[in-house]
């Protein structure tokens, strides 16, 4: 590859290791445009400046870690991305109430989705889904999933095109599942993820690197940042 390119919330750029930076050991040229606290709109918005700078082509890697629906993000002087609306304390529960729906939060989402895909298509770069929980689970909604099940079956296609997401693979449905650092997962979770959702090589490099951090982490409370950030942002 030519060019990876890694786009997410914090599960793709955080404060130690993820699976962008576990990866990006084996390529040449890398970019982490993530950012904690993403939405699927923040994310849509960064794919499709980082195409605008960079235009993506034969050759490069694109791998797009998508999040819950429930997360509100806005461009003042730069991006507000807060988190899940449902518990953020930036959005009061009036405004939760009255403006933030299941069915919408899914209709904007999964448009945006498809028009990701779609551009990644037509550039003929390699590219790959990913995903924090599957798009349509009750569990990002702080409740049932009802009335959505048109909205479902309308971009099923897009929907197949997503890896099975980390709440699935990794805690097994339930966040509780394991022990897990400040809610995030490690960096053995994140190669454990990519083993279980990609085809790529597991080099033995990226065990050590994996490893090695995992234990800084978990043993001496220390956090590390390896990999090139983002370019200029709007």
């Amino acid at each position: 590859m030519n060019r990876f390119y890694a786009f997410g919330c914090s599960f793709t750029n955080y404060k130690y290791a993820t699976w962008a930076d576990i990866l990006a050991l084996e390529q040449p040229h890398f970019e982490n445009w993530g950012q904690q606290g993403a939405g699927n709109h923040f994310i849509f918005n960064s794919v499709m400046e980082c195409d605008q700078r960079n235009q993506f082509g034969p050759g490069d890697l694109v791998m797009v870690c998508w999040t819950n629906a429930t997360r509100e993000d806005r461009y003042l002087d730069q991006w507000i991305t807060p988190g899940n609306v449902l518990t953020s304390d930036i959005y009061t529960r009036e405004f939760v109430v009255e403006q933030i729906t299941q069915r919408g939060s899914l209709i904007r989402d999964l448009a945006m989705i498809k028009a990701v895909k779609s551009l990644l298509e037509a550039r003929g770069c390699c590219w790959q889904f990913l995903s924090m929980v599957p798009l349509a689970h009750a569990e990002q909604f702080g409740g049932e999933s009802r009335g959505i099940d048109d909205v479902i079956a309308l971009y099923q296609d897009v929907l197949d095109s997503i890896s099975p997401s980390y709440l699935d693979t990794i805690y097994q449905g339930r966040w509780g599942s394991r022990a897990n650092h400040d809610n995030h997962p490690l960096p053995r979770e994140h190669l454990e993820y990519l083993e279980s959702v990609t085809s790529f090589e597991i080099t033995n490099r990226m065990r050590e690197f994996a490893a090695h951090e995992d234990d800084l982490v978990r043993n001496q409370g220390r956090v590390t940042k390896h990999g090139q950030c983002r370019q200029t942002r709007l």
